[in-house]
């Protein structure tokens, strides 16, 4: 598995298959008090049951907690510069879909393709409403890989968080993975998070390209010392802008989060990505 420099005994990933991922957590590395790790363990059960894929895609044995995530960073190279989408952490149906927003509500097309990248001239998937969900999310699934969509840029996404949760309720979220973790053990996943994404970014997005991020944990980790701090008004007023941490040549920009799907997809049209 690939280690992380600082936090190589807190959380490990490896590429699985597709864009899926495998990660491992060492709870005693994540947990600095036993008392944190007690409140975990009480949660866990109502974690896991909080949503009916969470036990296919979760395992947890003695200290380790592994998971599957989701990451789709193609190897193939043409002249668009890269774009790297940054979301907060994966939909657990889209985890065992084995694709990013692989759908909506009743198997419908997610709003993240559909309402916010295709309006805004970002990217443009093929979607055809009478083909199964498996199937639909394998063509966009190789497109992607494959650099076969209509796009100013070659797209890569990856999502801060990799502990995937439901898309809404009680544990949803990211703020469900905070409600489990408690913010202490939160915010040193986050560290090691950031370390693993700073160099996906640095690989991706070099030379001439650029990070669109999605979630307030991520642009605020993710945003040098001297960018603006992440708030809600300012993610939909289009300001949050700046240059990636310890990397000023690649550009950072942050949008409001996907559930706002028509303030961000006009956000995007006003950054106008593919002419800056």
């Amino acid at each position: 598995m690939t280690s992380l420099n600082k936090h190589q005994n807190l959380l490990t990933w490896r590429k699985s298959e597709g864009c899926t991922i495998g990660c491992e957590i060492n709870l005693d590395e994540l947990f600095e008090t036993k008392e944190g790790r007690k409140k975990f363990d009480a949660k866990w059960k109502d974690f896991l049951a909080s949503d009916p894929f969470n036990k296919k895609i979760y395992g947890k044995k003695g200290n380790l907690l592994t998971y599957k995530s989701e990451q789709l960073i193609p190897f193939e190279k043409d002249k668009r510069p890269s774009l790297l989408l940054v979301l907060g952490n994966p939909a657990t149906h889209s985890v065992e879909n084995g694709m990013f927003f692989s759908f909506e509500g009743n198997k419908k097309e997610h709003r993240f393709w559909k309402s916010i990248l295709k309006p805004a001239g970002v990217l443009d998937l093929p979607f055809d409403s009478n083909q199964a969900v498996t199937k639909l999310n394998k063509q966009r699934r190789e497109a992607l890989f494959n650099l076969k969509y209509d796009s100013p840029f070659r797209i890569g996404l990856c999502v801060f968080i990799t502990m995937p949760s439901a898309p809404g309720g009680k544990w949803g979220g990211i703020a469900g993975v905070h409600k489990l973790l408690g913010i202490r053990a939160l915010r040193r996943l986050e560290q090691a998070e950031t370390e693993r994404v700073l160099d996906c970014a640095n690989k991706f997005a070099t030379p001439e390209g650029k990070v669109l991020i999605f979630q307030k944990n991520a642009w605020n980790a993710l945003r040098s010392d001297d960018d603006p701090s992440y708030g809600i008004a300012m993610a939909k007023a289009g300001k949050l802008k700046g240059t990636l941490k310890d990397n000023p040549k690649i550009p950072l920009f942050c949008v409001p989060p996907t559930r706002l799907s028509g303030p961000c997809s006009n956000v995007l049209n006003k950054f106008n990505l593919s002419n800056r």
